[in-house]
């Protein structure tokens, strides 16, 4: 039997599936973030090594019976980004083929099974990315947190964050977010938080720790923490319909964590697509994007 391998690696962690010839997973495995821009190229592509061979080992496969790894990586977005790390990755990979492409190429080809259609990815980070029936591929934002990422949890973690100062001093409303928040950060007072998010060791991710302490906020009839996640489906509505509209499809799948459970954000997001295009198919995922990654070795 023929096997494939798919990897989607993000910012946060590399997850491989081994797929059989009808795609169905019979291994899977874990490792640490295969972002170049975060560990430098050859860490992540020991990362993704790293989770090849756990994939490999759990479903007692041998490696010479894989006959493609399909990746789907963050920070592969250019072709000079993929040239460097197919380079390193054709050096590991032995006999397989090897497909570099972007982590939102991916999702897209496990949402649809390499179908036409758009996908609205809302984890830490955010993008919308869609390929149409002729193949035209088009996207908007998953700029990072500093250019884009309009709508994700790093965004409404960094709101959250604002909010809670605001009602601290007395300019803006009053929040129940203010103390699980201060919490989170193992602070006492907002002066104490200054403290902590401004030393150089602080690291990004943990902005969107505090998503699920908005969510819980909202569920409870806070006012500040719904009116963050209707903004985050919004923004995530407004770049979707954007590569929607430039591919003249109307399918959408959302994925992510911010997008996948029912709240304001998901709520909002879908209200403002339908109301633009009343005939827009919002769907569920067909695979996840570790296949999708493998999927796109077809």
């Amino acid at each position: 039997m023929n096997y494939r391998i798919g990897v989607d690696g993000g910012g946060t962690n590399t997850r491989a599936v081994l797929i059989d010839e009808n795609a169905d997973v019979v291994g899977r495995g874990e490792a640490g973030t295969s972002n170049h821009y975060s560990v430098g190229p050859d860490r992540a592509v020991e990362n993704i090594r790293r989770a090849i061979d756990a994939a490999l080992s759990g479903a007692q496969v041998l490696e010479r019976e894989v006959t493609g790894w399909g990746l789907g990586l963050a920070g592969a977005c250019t072709q000079v980004e993929q040239s460097t790390l197919f380079s390193r990755l054709e050096l590991v990979a032995g006999t397989a083929r090897v497909v570099v492409d972007e982590d939102a190429a991916a999702a897209w080809s496990g949402a649809f099974a390499g179908e036409a259609g758009v996908i609205c990815i809302a984890g830490t980070g955010a993008n919308s990315f869609g390929v149409a029936p002729d193949g035209q591929r088009a996207r908007a934002d998953g700029l990072g947190p500093l250019l884009g990422d309009r709508g994700s949890g790093y965004r409404i973690g960094e709101a959250a964050l604002r909010s809670i100062c605001s009602a601290d001093d007395g300019s803006g409303p009053g929040t129940t977010l203010l103390r699980p928040v201060l919490d989170t950060f193992e602070c006492a007072t907002v002066d104490e938080l200054v403290q902590v998010v401004y030393k150089p060791e602080f690291k990004r991710d943990r902005v969107a720790s505090v998503v699920p302490l908005v969510f819980e906020a909202a569920v409870a009839g806070d006012a500040v923490a719904v009116g963050l996640l209707k903004d985050a489906g919004q923004a995530l509505a407004e770049t979707t319909l954007t590569v929607l509209r430039k591919l003249g499809v109307a399918r959408v799948a959302p994925v992510g964590g911010v997008l996948s459970q029912a709240s304001p954000v998901r709520e909002h997001y879908e209200s403002v697509l339908r109301a633009a295009l009343p005939d827009i198919s919002i769907e569920l995922p067909i695979y996840d994007a570790a296949i999708g990654a493998a999927l796109l070795l077809s």
